[in-house]
């Protein structure tokens, strides 16, 4: 399912609806969880629970506006001030101010039953509590909203290393067979076009639809299908529905595209990679194997590349599915097996 961003709601012009609809539910629940007196109807009740928000709300955005830049700039002794100096302020002239509104509804609708004694409320306690519970709940949002930008940003630095070494690993392959003047060239050409469309236009989003990550995959698959002719035995299997399901993009090439840099085979053996995707109960499962030959000993070179991209992947997996994924990598005497389970709610 693909997730809603919650950090629009912090954002203009977002930010105001988000405040005016959590305004409303206040204003409700005053209605609901609140006694007040049986004579309290229609526009008295109105009115004081306008009276009653305004005691809430005031106090937690002159704290938010006011106090709280200096104190997050570490400039303690000023922000200390202006706190100390704003609750003095709302305990001596939030009351009379309360007590206007309420004079105004009388005079406005010509009743008599609306509350002007606000200043025996206990003030004092109100609004130390209120500017403190404010400043708690905004320094939250603010720490949520930079760790996801954080996390962004770590996502497209990881992305933008992985998209340049496929391009670079595709040109390479189109350079050898245009050389030789093979006649697989146009097809590869095209199914590149495809690939550099996706890769360009679609995984700039968060989440892609499943379907056109397969889709990509299967691009990928045919690509090298077609490059290495009847040199390896490549089966691509899919299975259940992947229509109405999101992913994050470019996971699982990674293991799809090491699978073909890194299969090898001892003589008089036939070289594979088998790739089975199956989507079942939200899970998506990957499985990619393909053979390796005993005695082959990479470059050094060779290992550090495989080793970035293998590492990337483990990075992006930790950032966007914690706790919600399972990577299971097993190499063998002659095969080298990656094993990935995605819970995709």
């Amino acid at each position: 399912m693909k997730q809603f961003d919650w950090t629009r709601l912090f954002t203009w012009p977002y930010k105001v609806y988000a405040q005016l609809a959590f305004w409303i539910v206040v204003f409700f629940l005053y209605i609901l969880l609140k006694e007040y007196p049986p004579r309290m109807t229609g526009i008295a009740l109105i009115c004081i629970i306008l009276q009653e928000m305004l005691e809430l709300a005031i106090p937690c955005y002159t704290q938010n506006l006011f106090v709280l830049p200096f104190l997050k700039r570490r400039k303690w002794l000023i922000g200390i001030v202006i706190y100390v100096v704003q609750v003095v302020v709302l305990i001596e002239l939030l009351p009379y101010f309360l007590n206007a509104i309420g004079w105004l509804f009388a005079h406005l609708f010509h009743i008599t039953d609306v509350v002007t004694n606000w200043q025996d409320q206990h003030f004092a306690f109100t609004m130390v509590a209120f500017t403190l519970m404010a400043s708690l709940a905004k320094v939250a949002i603010d720490r949520l909203i930079r760790d996801k930008e954080q996390k962004e940003n770590e996502l497209r630095h990881l992305k933008a290393q992985l998209n340049p070494h496929f391009l670079f690993n595709t040109l390479n392959n189109l350079y050898g067979l245009s050389v030789t003047g093979s006649e697989k060239l146009p097809g590869m050409m095209l199914k590149l076009s495809d690939l550099m469309r996706y890769s360009l236009y679609d995984t700039g989003q968060h989440y892609v639809t499943l379907q056109k990550e397969v889709e990509y995959i299967a691009n990928y698959v045919e690509l090298e299908r077609i490059r290495l002719s009847n040199n390896a035995d490549i089966q691509l299997g899919i299975e259940g529905d992947t229509t109405g399901q999101y992913i994050a993009p470019l996971l699982m090439i990674v293991f799809v595209e090491n699978a073909f840099k890194h299969f090898t085979t001892a003589k008089e053996k036939t070289a594979f990679i088998h790739i089975l995707l199956s989507v079942k109960d939200d899970k998506l499962h990957l499985n990619v194997k393909n053979s390796i030959d005993p005695g082959y000993e990479p470059t050094p070179s060779a290992k550090r590349k495989g080793g970035l991209g293998m590492e990337n992947a483990r990075q992006r997996l930790n950032l966007i599915y914690p706790g919600q994924h399972n990577l299971t990598i097993n190499k063998n005497a002659d095969c080298f097996e990656t094993d990935l389970t995605i819970e995709l709610t």
